[in-house]
């Protein structure tokens, strides 16, 4: 049965949804991408497949996204990473308060909810999947913020705005050092068709990490991997990945 939840990030609220197969199970906790929100498509079929493969499932949205009642507390325009991991480790902490096994924690991360789940480095995590993530900023994106405009608001495609020098903040985050040091099995996820995301950053993820790795490229994935066939291989690795390395009893 799956609850509706909130717990503090920040001084500010943020939505969740937890759902848990039986007492004491295995949690996987699902971080989302920069416009995302926890009750995506994609992810309310992760949750679904991982709950009967007996796995808990905590998903929440990041400060400042989501829509109408499941929408967190917050402003967009302030996202950056160093906020968004603050907002991971309180979910982690609020996994940990709930009726799960603490030692079998793992999480599925998707473009920058992939960065969020590298660059935190939080040796609870036991297994992690990442998605479609990018390893750098594009250098467009590093151009226009070394011409000292970072007061302003960079206009995202969708048309969201978003503070420069949030993006900027990404850059103190050595996303391959973090891979390298990731202290869990790793498995990384990419379309081959990825419009946003070079495939090349999901190789180079994959090199720089330690052994147990695996890297899967979906052939005619787009970026967000949301196409009934992408989707279903996206699902059926993640779940074998975690299967493999938390177990469920």
């Amino acid at each position: 049965m799956e609850q509706e939840l909130t717990f503090k990030s920040q001084g500010m609220a943020l939505a969740a949804s937890f759902s848990l197969p039986s007492p004491g199970s295995p949690c996987v906790v699902l971080s989302h991408g920069l416009e995302s929100h926890k009750d995506g498509n994609k992810w309310l079929v992760l949750d679904r497949a991982l709950n009967e493969a007996g796995f808990a499932c905590l998903r929440f949205t990041y400060s400042g996204c989501g829509e109408g009642r499941g929408k967190s507390e917050g402003d967009f325009e302030n996202t950056s990473l160093s906020g968004r991991i603050q907002d991971y480790r309180a979910a982690l902490d609020f996994a940990q308060s709930m009726d799960i096994d603490i030692d079998r924690l793992g999480t599925i991360g998707s473009s920058l909810g992939g960065m969020v789940a590298l660059a935190s480095r939080d040796s609870r995590i036991k297994a992690m999947v990442v998605v479609a993530t990018p390893c750098i900023l594009s250098p467009d994106i590093l151009g226009w913020l070394d011409n000292g405009r970072s007061s302003r608001l960079l206009t995202l495609p969708s048309g969201r705005r978003i503070k420069a020098e949030g993006l900027e903040d990404t850059r103190q985050f050595d996303i391959l050092k973090a891979a390298s040091e990731t202290g869990c099995p790793l498995l990384v996820i990419h379309g081959a068709e990825d419009e946003a995301v070079p495939l090349r950053d999901g190789y180079r993820i994959y090199e720089a990490a330690r052994e147990p790795k695996a890297l899967e490229v979906i052939s005619g994935g787009d970026h967000s991997l949301d196409g009934p066939e992408a989707l279903e291989r996206l699902v059926g690795l993640s779940v074998e990945w975690f299967l493999r390395y938390l177990g469920c009893e």
